[in-house]
């Protein structure tokens, strides 16, 4: 059947050994993000390795359960989480990022209904600028996800006020993806270490740092030299060892996008005006970026040999 994704199994474990060896000496989760790949062979083989998940829809948290994943080393994220996915999450024992205050509420309703009470980690946004596309910025202040350092208090206070339902566990910030200055991560580290030695003057016994954001990878293939797993880690390694933290990270695409290709066959050429076009069997529904926001994708003609090729 075409067209087709393939796979390398071994250079998804090479990555994920990347980031075991750059995360040596500190407690942490490496919570893949299951939106950079949804495929279930690859999802089990990612849990096999020992990677949690990083959820953003109640089909995600689904998919996460049936691929075996830990509950325990599941993250769920987004800002439009819907109270049957929460009620599961509660059920499973899933973190919870809380990013609102009507989110917080339905976590508290899903604790309620589920008879179970969740561990939760606030999501703050750090207002740190990644330097990426737009489109996928989401730690500035005008982003869309997360809670104003300003309304910090509300929240602790709302968390203290439902302690049968709501068991606070750490703080969470997300900057982005396809990040390549990885002092960003330090910059938001620090940020985020403060917000936790606050919350816990309060009492709280908070022992988790979720640092979203995903390291960008080499799309034009030329070659440029972009930070490593280590790189990444040694930025934030001694704040977080000065707390005594966990720290959870949240690779997607890092883990992911140099292990496959999309295989096309071209069906045919033809000329319309002055353009040319080379129609081949794929189309967005199998890779939709490029045409979504005009993202570059690499595109390399494997047969017949380029010579022969007109």
């Amino acid at each position: 059947r075409r067209p087709f994704y393939l796979y390398s199994k071994p250079q998804i474990t090479r990555n994920v050994e990347a980031y075991k060896e750059a995360l040596e000496g500190v407690r942490s989760v490496i919570g893949y993000a299951i939106k950079a790949n949804n495929n279930l062979k690859i999802l089990e083989h990612l849990r096999s390795k020992g990677c949690g998940a990083v959820l953003v829809s109640g089909n995600e948290l689904r998919l996460a359960l049936l691929a075996g994943f830990d509950p325990t080393k599941c993250i769920f994220n987004g800002n439009g989480k819907l109270l049957e996915d929460l009620v599961l999450a509660a059920q499973e024992g899933v973190f919870v990022n809380v990013d609102s205050e009507f989110d917080l509420e339905n976590i508290v309703e899903a604790s309620r209904i589920s008879g179970k009470q969740v561990n939760v980690l606030l999501r703050i946004n750090p207002d740190v600028d990644p330097q990426v596309h737009p489109y996928v910025a989401t730690g500035n202040k005008n982003s869309k996800f997360g809670i104003r350092n300003e309304k910090l208090q509300w929240f602790l206070d709302e968390v203290k006020a439902h302690p049968n339902e709501l068991k606070l566990v750490g703080a969470h910030c997300h900057l982005g993806s396809t990040i390549t200055k990885v002092d960003i991560f330090r910059d938001a580290a620090v940020l985020m270490v403060e917000y936790i030695d606050e919350i816990r003057r309060q009492g709280f016994e908070v022992s988790y740092l979720n640092i979203g954001g995903g390291l960008g990878i080499d799309y034009y293939h030329a070659g440029a030299i972009l930070p490593t797993p280590m790189d990444l880690i040694n930025t934030v390694r001694e704040l977080v060892l000065s707390r005594g933290l966990n720290l959870i990270i949240e690779p997607g695409r890092s883990l992911i996008a140099n292990t496959c290709c999309f295989v096309n066959h071209v069906t045919g050429v033809k000329t319309n005006g002055t353009k040319n076009f080379i129609v081949i069997d794929g189309s967005m529904a199998e890779l939709i970026r490029p045409s979504l926001y005009d993202a570059y994708q690499h595109i390399e003609l494997v047969s017949p040999p380029a010579p022969e090729a007109e």
